[in-house]
């Protein structure tokens, strides 16, 4: 018998209804239901009582999920856990469903129409400020977008260790580090390294505790600092990592300007990002493009383009290393 081949108008209304699995998922990661089922199978009877949420419908919402293979359901309206929805554990990628789920992400995509007519940012449009200033005037989705981004760093950093060797540093301060997620990596890997993580003050304060947590206190610094005005602490290196892409080439120069003045002659900067080619498929760089254009006004960008912007704050491109797992690491000298 041969397979089944959806037609285009089936795969079209897949995205087109994507609405109602995305919605429900949402309300699921916020509740914490994922994580009420890591010991085991549970009715929706008890998830309702558990998580505050009215039985009847929680038990449709999960039905729902199960039909696409988020929850599995056995006799008794019990739900458990599919390798699927495992990844939606507070410990796997549940941070950062939360944030690209959340009210507030949905109403600044609720602008891709203004941005698309004006190439701005359809946050600041939605809520009348960057992003970054109503991030930190409002700290629960501060906290949401930090464990994500903690998440999301964290494999990245995974990516970087596997594919560079940091051993030849003593120092490296990670600029607009968040909660250190991707520096905490490095440093229990290189245990003679030292470590600052350097951030607005709304991330400065979940860093520190990170980095406690993480029994790092002795050898990893937090410090207060605003990328576009001040000089970084002097270290042996630098990462700037997913911290180009949200801004457009004038705020990105005066970041890069800023770091290259706190680097002595042997000092290198390291430029983790996803890097925009021309082949053809499937692109998650392409797709990010309309993410940081919405978020904030920035730009996923080419090989060349990093190597002008860079050759423009005084920085050389020394060499470009691939990652296993998609971002590139961009390795600059002082020019």
């Amino acid at each position: 018998m041969s397979e089944k081949v959806n037609e285009p108008q089936d795969q079209m209304m897949q995205w087109i209804t994507s609405k109602w699995i995305i919605k429900p998922l949402g309300v699921i990661v916020e509740l914490g239901i994922a994580d009420l089922l890591r010991e085991g199978p549970l009715s929706a009877e008890v998830l309702a009582k558990k998580c505050g949420a009215h039985g009847p419908t929680l038990y449709r919402l999960l039905r729902a999920l199960a039909s696409v293979g988020i929850f599995l359901e056995t006799e008794g309206e019990v739900f458990g856990l599919t390798s699927l929805g495992r990844c939606l554990l507070a410990d796997a990628l549940g941070p950062i469903a939360r944030m690209f789920l959340s009210h507030w992400h949905d109403a600044a995509w609720n602008s891709l129409e203004y941005s698309l007519r004006t190439g701005k940012s359809g946050f600041e449009h939605a809520f009348g400020k960057p992003a970054f200033q109503w991030l930190e005037e409002n700290p629960r989705a501060r906290a949401v977008m930090d464990q994500a981004q903690g998440v999301k760093a964290a494999g990245f950093a995974r990516a970087v260790l596997a594919a560079y060797d940091f051993s030849f540093c003593q120092t490296i301060c990670d600029v607009g580090g968040g909660q250190g997620a991707f520096l905490i990596q490095l440093l229990k890997k290189y245990r003679h390294l030292n470590g600052m993580v350097a951030d607005m003050p709304g991330a400065v304060r979940s860093a520190q505790k990170a980095v406690v947590a993480a029994g790092l206190s002795t050898r990893c610094q937090v410090v207060a600092c605003d990328f576009f005005r001040e000089l970084p602490p002097a270290c042996d290196g630098y990462f700037l990592v997913n911290v180009l892409h949200d801004w457009e080439d004038e705020p990105c120069r005066r970041i890069l300007k800023n770091i290259a003045g706190a680097m002595n002659s042997n000092a290198k900067l390291w430029v983790v990002e996803y890097l925009l080619d021309s082949a053809p498929g499937f692109s998650v760089a392409r797709l990010l493009d309309l993410e940081v254009l919405i978020m904030g006004g920035g730009r996923e960008r080419a090989r060349d383009e990093y190597s002008s912007l860079f050759g423009s704050a005084g920085l050389g491109l020394s060499r470009v290393i691939s990652t296993d797992r998609g971002p590139a690491i961009m390795e600059c000298t002082a020019a």
